[in-house]
């Protein structure tokens, strides 16, 4: 591989590319959601610029914390850019910079509601990296909210909120049960640079926590289905797919809080989460 490939694959993986499809494709459903499943505004240019910013927003909120987190991560991911030698951080910031306001920028093409939002997501993140990121739970809820406005944005596109308060309510209560095993991953190394997240303060009081959470998603579940917002569909799937897979979690993360076990639990719930959104477009559209 070239270096200037392996540059190019090194600074993608700062970014984490992955996430930001996701942050974009969730700018699309909230936009869905609130034009009741008209498809041909999945076209709409404001749409997808507004999707375009939340995208260059999180890839610059990682490039950022990464920056903040360098250290740390000679512990707890040695192979990032940043403690692998691949990227230095005076570059990783610099990278931060240009894509918040590249994504701010976009977001102002939009309307005032869209460039209002991008701004304190912008301002959010700066806040969450150099300061909340470390504090037990506050800046947990900071990256579930923030995970939960995406689908706002995408209503603010259309000026309407319809149909997206339930996805962004369920993004953030598993977003945020998600970020408190991660905790529970990376407590060596927070602790070795004195972070004070929920984990180096009280493992056990970590693992009550994010159950909690998980179990504020179950309860949440069946929400929209017994208002008749949602159809049987939507139930079955978010049940089986979610619900069970949530208990699973709960119990396993009780029998064994290790760094390993935590590592894959956080893994699965990543992509459980999208289980959740499809049993919402089942439900909403079905």
């Amino acid at each position: 591989m070239s270096s200037s490939v392996a540059r190019l694959r090194a600074f993608l993986e700062l970014s984490r590319p992955a996430n930001g499809v996701i942050a974009f494709a969730a700018v699309m459903l909230g936009g869905l959601f609130a034009v009741e499943g008209q498809l041909n505004r999945l076209y709409d240019l404001a749409l997808l610029k507004a999707a375009g910013s939340a995208l260059l927003l999180l890839a610059a909120g990682n490039a950022l914390n990464d920056y903040r987190d360098s250290e740390i991560d000679r512990t707890n991911k040695p192979r990032r850019p940043i403690p692998s030698g691949r990227i230095r951080r005076s570059e990783a910031l610099i990278t931060a910079v240009f894509l918040m306001g590249a994504g701010i920028a976009l977001g102002c093409l939009v309307n005032r509601y869209v460039a209002l939002i991008g701004a304190s997501v912008a301002a959010s993140l700066i806040v969450y990296a150099l300061w909340l990121k470390r504090t037990p739970i506050i800046g947990n809820l900071l990256v579930g909210s923030l995970t939960g406005l995406t689908f706002i944005v995408g209503g603010a596109v259309f000026e309407s909120l319809r149909g997206t308060l339930v996805p962004a309510t369920f993004a953030l209560l598993f977003t945020t049960a998600r970020e408190i095993v991660k905790d529970i991953e990376d407590a060596e190394g927070d602790f070795k640079n004195n972070a004070h997240t929920i984990a180096v303060i009280s493992r056990s009081m970590a693992v009550l926590t994010a159950s909690i959470f998980m179990g504020a998603v179950i309860v949440f579940s069946p929400v929209p289905y017994l208002f008749g917002w949602y159809s049987w569909h939507y139930m079955l799937t978010v049940f089986i797919g979610v619900d069970l897979v949530l208990v699973y979690f709960v119990i396993q993360i009780w029998k064994d809080a290790s760094k390993e076990n935590s590592w894959r639990i956080q893994k699965w719930m990543k992509w459980d989460i999208l289980v959740g959104l499809g049993a919402i477009c089942i439900g909403d559209f079905a």
